[in-house]
């Protein structure tokens, strides 16, 4: 199965394009809040993260990944010739440059699957009350979430380098909310995500291109900073983390024989410019506020 190597020249096109983004800052810091404690609140605007441990049972997560991966058979079928995307259905699903040459079936080589939050399970995570109350507390009264990506970590599969999310983002405001969902355990050896506290309150840094040999497209790279503060979100299923789109992040290799697996969604003040043309990857819904009835 032949697998055309990203160029030079694309991996540096797509950075010099979210480099477009460099210099801005964002200085919202929340003073008050209705559904969020001052713990949550301090640690939202000193370290640009809010945790909350055991936000739904593990038979949810067992059920958005079982649906997952219904998808990713329905939309790329076994044995299909590669491909770095798939579209099917209104989702995009993402083919890893690098997969594991233990594997055996086409979920086996997935790194990420898009648009997934209109329907089903995934749609019913976006309206629970709680989470839309925090993120009221956040963003305002109206609300949509514009991006939903599951993500797979293989087992052999490279972590994303550190990035700040507002850097693929060409809004006219900020902050958006990233809200991932582990849906199995986080471990430092089966790739967790990593964060650096406090990192939000800069602005968005330059960010190169990824120079490994048969990294994903669309990774670029901070390289620019001091990450020796940084934390290892080791999280267990069922746990959902809520971090500052200007967060510094990125996750660790994948070292274990098991998949390590999340849900991640993207969320957003209603009428959001996003510039002239939007990424075919977003998706706009309302789920709070003057949006719903528009």
């Amino acid at each position: 199965m032949d697998r055309e190597e990203v160029s030079e020249e694309s991996k540096k096109d797509f950075s010099n394009k979210v480099n477009e983004q460099a210099g801005r800052k964002s200085n919202v810091t929340l003073t008050s809040a209705t559904s969020m404690s001052k713990e949550q609140i301090d640690s939202w605007n000193n370290d640009g993260y809010i945790l909350i441990p055991d936000f739904v049972d593990e038979k949810f997560c067992d059920d958005m990944n079982e649906e997952v991966l219904r998808i990713i058979n329905e939309i790329v079928p076994q044995d299909s010739p590669f491909s770095h995307a798939y579209a099917g259905d209104g989702h995009i699903a993402i083919r890893e440059m690098k997969p594991s040459k233990n594997a055996k079936s086409i979920e086996d080589e997935i790194s990420k699957l898009f648009r997934i939050h209109s329907k089903g399970i995934f749609h019913d995570f976006i309206h629970k009350k709680l989470l839309g109350d925090i993120l009221e507390d956040i963003l305002g009264p109206d609300v949509d979430c514009f991006l939903s990506q599951f993500i797979f970590k293989n087992p052999g599969a490279w972590g994303q380098p550190w990035h700040q999310d507002s850097s693929y983002f060409p809004f006219d405001r900020e902050p958006q909310v990233a809200a991932w969902l582990a849906t199995s355990e986080a471990t430092l050896e089966n790739g967790c995500l990593v964060v650096l506290p406090g990192s939000h309150k800069e602005s968005l840094h330059e960010h190169l291109p990824d120079e490994r040999e048969g990294s994903n497209y669309g990774y670029t790279e901070i390289k620019d900073h001091d990450f020796t503060n940084e934390i290892p979100m080791t999280l267990e299923k069922g746990d959902l983390l809520l971090f500052h789109s200007f967060l510094m992040h990125k996750s660790y290799d994948n070292e274990s024989n098991s998949r390590r697996t999340a849900m991640v969604y993207h969320f957003a003040e209603t009428d959001t410019d996003f510039g002239e043309v939007d990424s075919p990857t977003n998706e706009w819904i309302s789920i709070r506020g003057k949006g719903l009835n528009a």
